[in-house]
């Protein structure tokens, strides 16, 4: 019977039953079709048609009925005369009986009553009829021994009679069981003798039964009914279930065995040893090999071992096509048997036989699956060969081989064994009968109790069928590691090899986010192999692989910088700090990509946490409900808990009372029952942390490069001999007052010209959106001129004070301890002032180009004020020099309109290197009587100390 068919089949049966709802019917007629638009016109129809059927058998009914009526109505009219009359009698017959009840003691002893008459009456045939019995049973029982050996004897022998016989036989030792005289121990030898002679004359008679049974089953059914009779029918369900599958088993082995002849042959070795030892694995023919070699210990040549990769990979993708077009021939089987069974066994036994059959045409196979399995993929502890179809790792490859084969073998097994399960219909027996009975199915019935039978015999075959999947179930991230780590190593190489600063952007952009399509690839098999069981192992191994990942695109990117800055010329390049942002979005799109992945992880996991305690198909109470259907997700999930579930079976408290598995506890605990727990517990702890240094990196590496320019011209400026000029200068200085050096006015246009640099990249709001994820704590870059400075005013043991280094960076804090409160501080942007009126997307372009010339800044600011505290000795025209540097640049910080700047020390700088030397001893004296002993304010006075001293004042 087609799968059309069946689904017709069920779609008439749900329309009839009593539980018919619409959806159930519409999910049943739709499940199998692609096209649902086309299967809801066609099912209208359908309906349509049967709709009018329907409305004719309704008249039809209507007018017999019609008819009907009137007779009935004569009939009751006549039941009701007979009945009166009845009761008349019976009225008579009570009066006549308390008549009775008033006569003396001897009528009593001389008249029974009429009840009692009957009572032995009955009594009395009952005994007589099993005194017929036994007298028939000991008259006949010679003269039918007798007859049997003539029946067995005749030509061809007379079967049929001989068991009916023999059957009677049986019936006549019960009946003669107890009787006196003896002779039951020569009855049971003489039964036991004929049972024999007949089992062996019927041998035969069922082989030949069975292999013609493709062309005529009546000599079967005839088989079954005489197997019956002997009660050896368990006898004809092996033999008849152990004949079915010896088509799929010629076709398995058929596959990789050389085919033609010698398939049959293989089937028939395979089947004898399973017929002797019931395991099949002594002497297995090698019907499959991928890579073993011819001579092991023969050295190969560079063209035979591609040679050998090429028919590897050619091998394992015929084994992924194939195995679906084995697993369509076993349903195929399946879809006849159910039918021929049914003609065969009856509806009752029909599911156990049809799953018994399933069972059978993978118990010869099931050895040789596991070792087509591991020549796909080589088992846990067993080893990775990178030649077997590339594997998970296999860049560019065929994608066969590997894990991916092993996952896609598995889930195709998955979806045979949820269209297996509906041929089977071991539902249909317990349904059908408790419907005709009125009662409910799920009570204690014969029917219902072979039918648990069935499920428990149909999950034994499943159990079985994905058995050769164990190992890899078992250990799965171990049979992932080697793939995905060769994986790793590939891509490692290439992101080391990334040298030259033109190309770095678009080689770091492919290859950055290559590894998380392959740890999606490894969740998938997770998911498919493990459904929830071993989540910290896969989660870990997955972590360890985005982890080093990041960790190399980390040292990448300091290499680059290295490289970028050590080649970069005396002229600003625009295309160079373009490129640097390219790659801030490189990290800024891994760390995105890596949240999105944890997120979609944590959602997945959340669902196999609720798959994991679906208990179907174990429940073997006779009231457990029979699924109609198993969904592929139900399967594996049942499977992996069998295959999985052993170590960590144990029920525990998830903290709120209630008991759960200990594998559903640990992965509820992984994806956070609540929010708190969401946030802190972390699926990929070392990828995040790997994430951070590598967003360190390239904030790093863009610092670098918009910073390199100023940093080479600020470099030696404190040996400079204009800074120990005394006395007036020329008279064009006098004239035109003293103009900034050439140093610091490069350093000022190369700060106007990084806005240009900036807002291109800034002006794309996808790639701001993406370098906006790396951009926390980018100041931290910018620390290190502020650690020398500290340094260099003499404060040393402060330097790695962060707490110190932020207030000094901040500045905020710092005008109570550098003006006086008649001084008018520095018209600083805050926040709020740099707010321009525009859209969503402007105001987020221009705080990214004030973040990193906000960064620059304070880096330039810091090497600034380094400098001028390393200047050896600072004359009277040096200092106006000084000032006349530091002014300017606080007029850039002015003019780009940043927040935070120029810094508040740039201008108490540009003041206490022009101060006069009365007012900067008072200033110095003030500081001896404050109260205020932070390390903040410690800086300020040691840096006010090193001027007067380069200034030659005495202190």
């Amino acid at each position: 019977m087609t799968t059309s068919s069946a689904l017709e089949e069920r779609l008439s049966a749900l329309l009839a039953s009593p539980n018919f709802s619409v959806p159930a019917y519409l999910n049943l007629a739709l499940r199998s079709s692609a096209n649902h638009e086309e299967q809801m016109a066609s099912l209208a129809l359908q309906l349509q048609i049967k709709t009018q059927s329907c409305h004719d058998e309704i008249g039809r009914i209507g007018a017999e009925l019609q008819a009907i009526v009137p007779r009935c109505a004569a009939d009751v009219g006549r039941l009701k005369g007979g009945l009166e009359g009845m009761e008349l009698d019976v009225a008579g017959l009570l009066a006549g009986m308390d008549d009775d009840d008033g006569d003396d003691d001897d009528d009593n002893n001389n008249h029974h009553h009429p009840l009692h008459t009957l009572h032995s009456l009955l009594n009395l045939r009952t005994h007589l009829t099993a005194a017929r019995s036994i007298l028939a049973a000991a008259a006949s029982w010679d003269e039918t021994v007798h007859s049997i050996p003539a029946l067995l004897s005749a030509a061809p022998p007379k079967l049929t009679e001989a068991v009916y016989a023999l059957s009677q036989l049986e019936a006549g030792a019960r009946a003669l069981r107890g009787m006196p005289g003896g002779g039951r121990e020569e009855r049971n030898a003489s039964l036991a003798k004929l049972r024999s002679q007949l089992e062996t004359l019927l041998k035969p008679q069922l082989l030949h039964a069975l292999r013609k049974m493709d062309t005529r089953l009546g000599p079967l059914q005839l088989c079954v009914g005489m197997y019956g009779s002997l009660g050896k029918m368990e006898v004809l369900r092996e033999e008849y279930v152990r004949c079915r599958p010896g088509e799929i088993i010629a076709l398995w082995f058929s596959f990789g065995g050389g085919g033609g002849g010698g398939s049959a042959k293989m089937k028939s070795d395979e089947r004898q040893r399973h017929d002797e030892d019931g395991t099949g694995e002594e002497d297995e023919t090698k019907d499959f090999d991928f890579s073993e070699d011819a001579d092991d210990g023969a050295p190969q040549s560079t063209q035979s071992t591609t040679t050998n990769v090429t028919t590897t990979t050619t091998n394992a993708k015929q084994f992924i096509d194939f195995l679906p077009m084995f697993y369509e021939a076993v349903l195929e089987l399946l879809s006849k048997e159910r039918n021929q069974s049914r003609l065969v066994f009856g509806a009752k036994l029909s599911p156990s036989i049809v799953a018994q059959v399933l069972m059978e045409c993978f118990k010869p196979i099931v050895n040789s699956f596991e070792k087509r399995l591991g020549s796909l993929c080589p088992a846990p502890g067993k080893g990775y060969s990178s030649a077997v179809g590339g594997g998970a790792g296999s860049r560019g490859g065929s994608g066969v081989g590997g894990m991916e084969a092993i996952a896609a073998a598995y889930e195709s097994t998955i979806q045979f064994l949820s269209l297996a399960y509906d041929q089977m219909e071991a539902w249909d027996g317990s349904k059908d009968s408790a419907d005709a009975k009125g009662v409910d199915s799920s009570s204690s019935d014969p029917t219902s109790d072979k039918s648990n039978q069935a499920l428990q015999t149909i999950r034994q075959a499943f159990i079985l069928i994905a058995s050769p999947f164990l190992p890899y179930q078992r250990a799965l991230a171990e049979a992932e590691r080697d793939p995905m780590g060769e994986a790793a190593s590939m891509v490692a190489k290439d992101v080391r090899s990334v040298v030259s600063f033109e190309d770095a952007a678009e080689r770091l952009g492919g290859l950055a986010p290559f590894m998380f399509p392959l740890a999606e690839a490894a969740i998938n098999r997770f998911e498919l192999l493990n459904s929830g069981y071993n989540a910290q192992a896969t989660l870990s191994s997955i972590d360890a692989l985005l982890s080093d990942h990041a960790s190399e695109l980390a040292i990448a990117m300091g290499s680059l910088s290295g490289n970028a800055t050590s080649d970069s010329g005396p002229e600003f390049d625009e295309q160079h700090v373009h490129c640097a942002l390219e790659i801030l979005r490189i990290a800024g799109l891994f760390k995105r990509n890596l949240k999105s992945f944890e997120h979609s992880v944590r959602d997945r996991l959340r669902v196999l946490s609720n798959q994991m305690l679906d208990s179907v198909l174990e429940d073997s109470s006779s009231n457990a409900e029979i699924p109609d259907s198993l969904t592929p997700v139900q399967i594996r999930a049942m499977l992996a808990k069998e295959a999985c579930a052993a170590a960590s079976a144990a029920v525990i408290d998830d903290g709120s009372g209630v008991k759960f598995p200990s594998a559903v506890v640990e992965l509820r605990r992984l994806v956070g029952s609540s929010a708190k727990d969401a946030k802190t517990t972390l699926l990929f702890p070392k990828a995040l942390e790997a994430t951070s240094r590598l967003a360190r990196s390239c904030q790093s590496f863009v610092f670098e490069v918009c910073y390199a320019i100023p940093e080479r011209h600020l470099r030696g400026i404190s040996a400079l001999p204009v800074w120990k000029q005394d006395g007036s200068g020329d008279m064009e200085e006098d004239s035109y007052g003293i103009l900034p050096q050439s140093f610091i006015t490069h350093v000022g246009e190369h700060m106007l010209a990084l806005v240009q640099a900036l807002e291109p990249f800034a002006s794309d709001s996808e790639a701001l959106g993406l370098a906006n994820e790396v951009m926390s704590g980018v100041k931290d870059v910018a620390v290190q001129p502020w650690k020398e400075f500290v340094s260099a005013a003499g404060c040393a043991s402060s330097g790695d004070d962060s707490a110190t280094l932020d207030t000094l960076m901040a500045g905020k804090s710092l005008s109570k301890h550098l003006l006086d409160e008649d001084d008018a501080t520095d018209e600083q942007p805050t926040e709020q002032d740099n707010e321009e009126d525009g859209d969503v997307e402007s105001k987020a372009s221009t705080a990214f180009c004030n973040q990193w010339l906000d960064v620059v800044g304070l880096a330039v600011t810091g090497r600034i004020l380094e400098r001028t505290m390393r200047i050896p000795r600072l004359g009277r025209k040096g200092a106006e020099h000084l000032a006349a540097d530091l002014n300017y640049i606080r007029n850039v910080f002015t003019a780009l309109g940043v927040a935070g700047h120029p810094h508040p020390l740039l201008k108490y700088a540009a003041q206490l290197v022009i101060l006069d030397e009365d007012s900067l001893r008072s200033r110095i004296a003030s500081r001896c009587v404050e109260t205020d002993s932070s390390e903040t304010l410690d800086v300020i006075r040691r840096a006010e100390l090193r001027i007067a001293y380069v200034r030659s004042i005495s202190v």
